[in-house]
């Protein structure tokens, strides 16, 4: 996707938004397994665009989603 989008191999941010969005709409519809996907792919983005050495929003954000999906599940240890 972001190669057909933005002509390049390099993360976007904006790519992880759309993903993080595509989950959220997964999570509404009661579709955990899909949404679990999509916000992977986000978190992915996400991770290679901030980095692990200072916090981010939008990291925060996903993990907090991919938590609350685990938890509508019944995983809590993965919650």
């Amino acid at each position: 996707m972001e190669l057909a989008v933005y002509g390049t191999e390099k993360p976007h941010p904006s790519v992880a938004t759309t993903y993080h969005n595509i989950g959220s709409v997964y999570k509404r519809m009661g579709k955990y397994p899909e949404a679990l996907t999509e916000y992977k792919k986000s978190l992915d983005i996400d991770l290679k665009v901030y980095g692990t050495e200072k916090p981010h929003p939008s990291v925060a954000t996903t993990y907090h989603n991919i938590g609350s999906v685990y938890k509508r599940m019944g995983k809590y240890p993965e919650a």
